[in-house]
C-alpha cells in the first residue's frame, strides 16, 4: 500500500489544499452556529440597553450624557449608534431577538471569511484552522449575547486584509471599526508602522488624516451639538471597570485592581512592550533595521508589505494591548480569539506548548465567574505567547 504520509503532510501543512479545507470549515461553522442559535438559550445582557440608547437618538437626543439604558450610559463612539440603528430597524425596534441572532451569525461568518483570507495570505497551514471554530466562548459572544465587539472586529479584520491588498482603504476601515468600539485603537501603532513601510511618510500621513476626518464625519451630529459630552462619553480613557466582571486580574484583589498606581503601571508596561515591538520585532519581520525602515519612509516610493508581515504586526500590537488591559470582560475575547491560531503558529515555541496555550486561554475565558487560578493561568499563557512572539525572526512560517 502506498505511503499516505506525504499526502497527509501536503493536506495539513502546505497551502495546496487550503481553500477546500477553509470552505469545509466555513460550512461546518455555519451549521454549528445555526445549531447554537436554535438549541442554546439567548442571554440578555446589553441588547435591550443598546436599543434603548438608539431609541433616545431617534427621538432627537444628541447629548451623550443623556443617552442611557438599563445597564448604563452610552459609552461607544457614533459608529455604534448608526450600526445599531440599522439593527434596530431590521429587528422591529429590537423586539425580534431571534432575527438579531441570525444577523449576528452572518457577521460571525463574514468575520470568519475575512480571517480565513488573512490566514491564507499569511500562509498559515490548514492544520491550525479548526481552532478558529473551536471556541465555545466566541460563539456565545456573537450569537447568544449580541455584543458590539462583533461589528467592530469585522471592520478591523477587513482593514487588516486591505493593508496587504489595498492599503489606501485600510485607514477608513480601521476608523470605522474604532467608531464602533475604541478597543481597535490598540492596533493604531501597528497600522502606522505598516503604512510607513508600504508608502512612507506620504501614505502614513494620508491614512492618519483619513482616520481622524472619518471619525469627525461619523460623529458630526453629536460633535456639532454637544462636543464635550460626546468626547467624554465615547472616548473615556479614564473609565473604571467593575471588578465583578474582570477575567484577567481577579488574583489581584479589589483594592489593587482599583488602584491608580496599578493602572499607571499597566500603561507604562504597554508603552514599553510597543517600543520593543516597533524597535526590534517588527523590523526583523521585514529583514531591515528600524533605521533602514525610517530612511526608506522618506523616499517617494511604495513597497508591497507581505500579508504575513501585516498580520503579525497588527496582531502583536493588539496582543500587547490586551495583555496590559486595565480589565478584560468576557466579550473582549472577541478582540483576539481569531488571531490566536496565527500568533501561535508564528511564535517560536514547541508545538505541544503552543496547543496547550490555546487550551489554557480558552479555558480561562470560559470560567465564570473568573477565579484567581483562571486569571493567573490566562496571564501565564499571555506572557508565554509574548515570549514566543518576541523570538520571531522573520515573517515566514516556522
Amino acid at each position: 500500500m502506498a505511503d499516505v504520509r506525504p499526502w497527509i503532510h501536503r493536506v495539513l501543512f502546505t497551502q495546496q489544499y487550503f481553500v477546500p479545507i477553509a470552505v469545509a470549515l466555513f460550512i461546518f461553522d455555519s451549521l454549528l452556529t445555526f445549531m447554537v442559535i436554535r438549541r442554546v438559550a439567548y442571554t440578555e445582557i446589553d441588547w435591550r440597553t443598546y436599543m434603548q440608547q438608539i431609541a433616545g437618538v431617534l427621538r432627537g437626543e444628541r447629548n451623550y450624557a443623556k443617552l442611557s439604558g438599563d445597564t448604563g450610559p452610552l459609552v461607544y463612539p457614533a459608529g455604534f449608534v448608526w450600526a445599531y440603528q440599522a439593527l434596530w430597524t431590521a429587528t422591529d425596534e429590537g423586539a425580534d431577538v431571534r432575527r438579531a441572532q441570525y444577523l449576528f451569525m452572518l457577521m460571525y461568518l463574514a468575520t470568519l471569511g475575512v480571517v480565513l483570507a488573512i490566514y491564507r495570505g499569511a500562509r498559515v497551514p490548514p492544520v491550525w484552522l479548526p481552532l478558529l471554530s473551536a471556541s465555545r466562548r466566541l460563539h456565545s459572544i456573537y450569537v447568544l449575547r449580541l455584543f458590539n465587539d462583533a461589528v467592530a472586529m469585522l471592520l478591523a479584520y477587513a482593514a487588516i486584509l486591505a493593508m496587504s491588498r489595498r492599503p489606501r482603504w485600510s485607514g477608513l476601515l480601521l476608523s470605522l471599526a474604532i467608531s464602533i468600539k475604541m478597543n481597535v485603537q490598540l492596533m493604531l501603532p501597528a497600522a502606522a508602522f505598516i503604512w510607513w513601510r508600504a508608502g512612507g511618510l506620504r501614505l502614513a500621513a494620508v491614512q492618519t488624516a483619513v482616520v481622524a476626518l472619518s471619525q469627525a464625519v461619523v460623529a458630526a451630529p453629536f460633535l456639532a451639538a454637544y462636543p464635550h459630552e460626546y468626547l467624554a462619553g465615547a472616548f473615556d480613557y479614564g473609565r473604571k471597570f467593575n471588578y465583578t466582571w474582570t477575567v484577567n486580574w481577579r488574583f489581584l484583589g479589589l483594592s489593587a485592581f482599583e488602584s491608580r498606581a496599578w493602572a499607571q503601571l499597566l500603561l507604562v508596561l504597554h508603552a514599553l512592550l510597543l517600543a520593543v515591538l516597533a524597535a526590534v520585532v517588527w523590523p526583523r519581520l521585514s529583514g531591515h533595521s528600524l533605521w533602514q525602515i525610517l530612511r526608506q519612509g522618506f523616499r517617494r516610493s511604495t513597497r508591497r508589505v507581505s500579508a504575513a508581515e501585516v498580520a503579525v504586526v497588527m496582531f502583536t500590537a493588539n496582543l500587547v494591548g490586551i495583555v496590559c488591559a486595565r480589565s478584560l470582560h468576557y466579550q473582549f475575547y472577541a478582540w483576539y480569539a481569531h488571531m490566536l491560531p496565527l500568533l501561535l503558529f508564528y511564535a517560536r515555541l514547541p508545538t505541544p506548548l503552543r496547543l496547550a496555550l490555546w487550551l489554557a486561554i480558552e479555558y480561562a475565558w470560559n470560567v465564570f465567574p473568573s477565579t484567581s487560578f483562571s486569571s493567573l493561568l490566562l496571564l501565564a499563557a499571555h506572557i508565554t505567547l509574548l515570549f514566543g512572539i518576541f523570538r520571531i525572526r522573520h515573517a515566514k512560517p516556522n
